[in-house]
Protein backbone atom coordinates (compact mmCIF):
# COMPACT_ATOMS: atom_id res chain seq x y z
CA UNK A 1 0.00 0.00 0.00
CA UNK A 2 1.13 3.50 -0.95
CA UNK A 3 1.44 5.98 1.97
CA UNK A 4 0.20 9.39 1.36
CA UNK A 5 2.35 11.96 0.81
CA UNK A 6 1.89 14.75 3.53
CA UNK A 7 3.60 18.80 3.31
CA UNK A 8 5.71 19.70 5.64
CA UNK A 9 2.98 22.35 6.49
CA UNK A 10 -0.37 20.10 6.99
CA UNK A 11 -1.83 22.70 9.06
CA UNK A 12 -0.93 25.87 6.78
CA UNK A 13 -3.47 24.58 4.44
CA UNK A 14 -6.33 23.65 6.73
CA UNK A 15 -6.18 27.10 8.62
CA UNK A 16 -4.79 29.06 5.28
CA UNK A 17 -2.75 32.23 5.57
CA UNK A 18 -2.97 34.69 8.34
CA UNK A 19 -5.10 37.23 6.75
CA UNK A 20 -7.58 34.54 6.20
CA UNK A 21 -8.03 33.70 10.03
CA UNK A 22 -8.24 37.04 10.46
CA UNK A 23 -11.53 37.04 8.51
CA UNK A 24 -13.08 34.18 9.97
CA UNK A 25 -12.30 35.83 13.24
CA UNK A 26 -13.98 39.02 12.24
CA UNK A 27 -17.00 37.15 10.86
CA UNK A 28 -17.68 35.33 13.67
CA UNK A 29 -17.42 38.20 16.30
CA UNK A 30 -20.29 39.77 13.54
CA UNK A 31 -22.12 36.84 13.83
CA UNK A 32 -22.16 37.46 17.52
CA UNK A 33 -22.94 41.30 16.98
CA UNK A 34 -26.03 40.79 14.67
CA UNK A 35 -26.95 38.29 17.48
CA UNK A 36 -26.60 40.43 20.59
CA UNK A 37 -28.24 43.18 18.42
CA UNK A 38 -31.51 41.00 17.23
CA UNK A 39 -31.52 40.21 21.38
CA UNK A 40 -31.37 44.04 21.93
CA UNK A 41 -34.22 44.87 19.51
CA UNK A 42 -36.74 41.36 20.76
CA UNK A 43 -36.33 42.76 24.21
CA UNK A 44 -36.91 46.34 23.34
CA UNK A 45 -40.28 45.32 20.67
CA UNK A 46 -41.54 43.17 23.36
CA UNK A 47 -41.63 45.80 25.64
CA UNK A 48 -43.15 48.14 23.69
CA UNK A 49 -45.81 45.26 23.20
CA UNK A 50 -46.57 44.65 26.61
CA UNK A 51 -47.14 48.40 27.44
CA UNK A 52 -49.03 48.75 24.42
CA UNK A 53 -51.21 45.70 25.30
CA UNK A 54 -51.88 46.96 28.96
CA UNK A 55 -52.92 50.74 27.45
CA UNK A 56 -55.44 48.62 25.10
CA UNK A 57 -56.74 46.89 28.17
CA UNK A 58 -57.22 49.78 30.42
CA UNK A 59 -59.40 51.84 27.37
CA UNK A 60 -61.46 48.82 27.00
CA UNK A 61 -62.01 48.35 30.77
CA UNK A 62 -62.54 52.33 30.97
CA UNK A 63 -65.04 51.56 27.65
CA UNK A 64 -67.25 48.80 29.31
CA UNK A 65 -67.54 51.25 32.88
CA UNK A 66 -68.89 54.73 31.01
CA UNK A 67 -71.54 52.60 29.53
CA UNK A 68 -74.28 52.42 32.32
CA UNK A 69 -76.18 48.81 31.50
CA UNK A 70 -79.97 49.78 31.56
CA UNK A 71 -82.29 46.55 32.51
CA UNK A 72 -85.32 46.84 31.89
CA UNK A 73 -88.66 44.53 32.68
CA UNK A 74 -88.50 42.47 29.61
CA UNK A 75 -84.94 41.89 29.87
CA UNK A 76 -85.12 41.02 33.80
CA UNK A 77 -87.58 38.53 33.12
CA UNK A 78 -85.83 36.63 30.20
CA UNK A 79 -82.79 36.18 32.46
CA UNK A 80 -84.90 34.96 35.32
Amino acid sequence: MDMPVRSETPRSSELGDIANRAEKGSAMRMISAEAKATNDKTTRLRALRLAREAEEAVAAAAIVAAKPVKRTRKAAAKAV
